[in-house]
């Protein structure tokens, strides 16, 4: 089933449209969305704290969710 407009807020929340294009535009199903809203809750995202490798297309969802986060540079 493609992903929809709807499915990207009801998964998601409110974003904006620009984000939500570019998450329907990876072409991905709305079982990796949820997958990737699922490492985000995840204590340690890219470091395999859920036992399996992050799927490619699950990364590219979590970059695009988190594009608006604080970064923090302890320099």
């Amino acid at each position: 089933m493609p992903l929809t407009r709807d499915m990207v807020i009801e998964i998601c929340g409110p974003m904006d449209d620009f984000r939500i294009a570019s998450i329907i535009g990876t072409g991905v199903t709305p079982a990796q969305l949820t997958e990737a809203k699922g490492w985000m809750a995840a204590d340690d995202v890219l470091g395999g704290t859920l036992g399996k490798r992050l799927d490619p297309s699950v990364a590219r969802l979590i970059e695009l969710l988190r594009a608006d986060e604080a970064e923090w540079d302890d320099r």
